[in-house]
């Protein structure tokens, strides 16, 4: 007898929604830690002015951009690699293509609003290039890339401060950028390459005693030193070193992502402290 409350007209419809899912979540990049550093920066970046529109609408498109840029990037290192387009290149490519539309529509407003941010696209284009290239040249996985991506997330911070000070208009002159701002930067890439150290020895060089010293070691330096700029930044740098001493392998991904999105709040508390 067939379950009515599980099929309908002879249709599974779980299995027609499991593979509903399946299918939408395709299109989310898998990298869960990845989305930390999307919106880190983009959180320090509005705590440095007030609330802006055009601003917001940049975050949003900011966000876009990432699965544009994972999955266009695997679909051409895949290409480049093969010399043709393989399944695999074709189905990462279609994967981009509704999150690059949904940028140009949101860009575009942006555009006519700060033209000037064309000059940032190209320079965020330039960056991503580079991780492409060492993609190509070393993997995905080089901590070569993990510092250019770093590098690439830190832009949203003084962008988003960009967008807020300055007038509408072609070139505009911007106000001179407050110090804030950029020791704001700089605590934001510091923090987030000292979450790639630390995630790293935890999985990928699970059991190098050199590599986990080298990120205590990291840690006790940038805690040192932003502490010497405002003693708030302990609030974020004092946690991340604690955990950088006392964790060990064999945690799960799970929990050592949960762990390092308590480390990325207290960061934020901070920031917030220190601004």
């Amino acid at each position: 007898m067939t379950d009515s409350s599980t099929r309908n007209g002879g249709i599974d419809t779980a299995s027609v929604a499991q593979r509903r899912r399946r299918t939408w979540s395709a299109y989310i990049p898998p990298q869960h830690g990845a989305w930390a550093f999307l919106v880190v920066p983009l959180v320090v970046g509005f705590m440095t002015v007030p609330f802006s529109r055009v601003a917001l609408l940049f975050a949003v498109a900011w966000i876009v951009a990432y699965p544009v840029g994972y999955f266009g990037g695997r679909a051409l290192a895949t290409r480049i690699r093969r010399g043709w387009w393989t399944r695999m290149a074709r189905r990462e490519a279609r994967r981009a293509v509704p999150w690059a539309v949904a940028l140009v529509l949101l860009g575009l407003p942006l555009v006519v609003l700060r033209p000037w941010l064309t000059a940032v696209a190209v320079g965020v284009a330039a960056i991503w290039g580079v991780s492409l290239l060492i993609t190509l040249r070393e993997s995905e996985r080089a901590l070569s890339n993990d510092v250019v991506l770093v590098l690439l997330s830190v832009v949203a911070v003084p962008t988003v401060w960009a967008i807020s000070a300055a007038a509408p208009g072609v070139w505009p002159e911007l106000p001179p950028v407050p110090a804030a701002v950029w020791w704001m930067t700089a605590a934001t890439g510091v923090f987030l390459f000292g979450t790639v150290l630390h995630v790293r020895s935890l999985l990928r060089e699970a059991g190098n005693c050199w590599f986990h010293w080298l990120n205590v070691g990291y840690h006790v330096l940038a805690l040192v030193g932003f502490a010497l700029v405002s003693p708030w930044w302990l609030v974020g740098f004092a946690p991340a070193l604690v955990r950088a001493v006392a964790l060990r392998p064999g945690l799960r991904p799970a929990v050592i992502g949960a762990i390092e999105s308590v480390m990325s709040l207290f960061f934020l508390i901070a920031a917030v402290l220190a601004g």
